[in-house]
């Protein structure tokens, strides 16, 4: 099913398989990627309850095995759509015989996607309905379009930044916690190039900015910002016409991790009967 907000010249189409942000649309200006599958057939999807890859492919949940599908398994189910207005729409996803054997927990997480002045505002919310604490990662996946030569972008932070970004091991799945390439030294402004991405993901894990601008050379873009996550990826497909801005509770495990779930980097750890939300934003700039 597809859902269609709009609101003046602010439009915004989203699809239940996963709950996907496929269009955003501001002043005429179309700011998503257009999902063209020769570099990457998805535009937006949501991570949850996993962020990337599993050290071995499993992972150890109150002391029993599990395998968990790589960036969990929302992105891939029909999500029930809720609450439906012109301006706002809510999906939701409760366990059932699929996500138990990936992840044994009850649970209800939604997403509304709500439109505002100049873009969008994006609320995950996760319920544990479960007796026992639950942990879990949760991520945005947005592709932002890019036309034109990736030399003219740039990410701009409001803060200042120093980071040194994890090798991503193709073969392995996993960040290198100690083989780590500098890209920021007490600088805000981050020029870009594609071969920048070419072992994949750029994982900023130690950001202080919660915000960041995607910027051409005529300072035309997107601003994502994102209170409530305390990790940044940033990827694109090989030589591909897009950036993902990526805002991330966890990660894909490190070569250094225990293998235990609630022991991952930036995991979240919910109690029984208990809930928290997560918004960020994107905005035409």
């Amino acid at each position: 099913m597809d859902i269609l907000l709009k609101n003046g010249d602010i439009s915004a189409k989203i699809i239940s398989k996963g709950a996907e942000l496929k269009s955003l649309i501001v002043n005429g200006r179309e700011l998503m990627w257009r999902a063209d599958p020769t570099f990457w057939g998805k535009t937006s999807p949501l991570l949850f309850p996993m962020i990337g890859t599993l050290k071995n492919g499993k992972t150890l949940i109150n002391g029993e095995e599990y395998s968990i599908t790589k960036h969990g398994f929302a992105r891939d189910m029909e999500l029930t759509p809720e609450d439906i207005s012109p301006n706002s729409a809510m999906f939701s996803l409760v366990q059932n015989e699929t996500t138990k054997a990936m992840f044994p927990f009850d649970f209800k997480f939604t997403v509304r996607y709500t439109l505002k002045a100049d873009g969008l505002t994006v609320t995950y919310r996760v319920k544990n309905n479960s007796d026992k604490a639950m942990p879990f990662c949760i991520g945005a996946h947005p592709a932002f379009a890019c036309d034109g030569d990736m030399t003219d972008y740039r990410l701009e932070f409001p803060k200042l930044e120093t980071a040194a970004v994890p090798n991503y091991n193709l073969e392995t799945g996993l960040h290198e916690e100690n083989n780590r390439r500098p890209l920021l030294a007490n600088d805000n402004i981050l020029p870009l190039n594609h071969e920048m991405f070419y072992t994949d993901v750029c994982y900023f894990d130690k950001l202080v900015s919660r915000s960041v601008q995607l910027l051409n050379k005529e300072n035309k873009g997107v601003r994502v910002d994102f209170p409530d996550f305390t990790s940044l990826g940033v990827w694109q497909a090989k030589n591909a016409p897009f950036l993902c801005i990526e805002p991330w509770c966890g990660s894909a495990d490190f070569d250094d991790c225990t293998g235990v779930f609630a022991e991952k980097r930036g995991i979240e750890i919910l109690e029984p009967d208990t809930e928290k939300a997560f918004t960020y934003s994107i905005t035409a700039i």
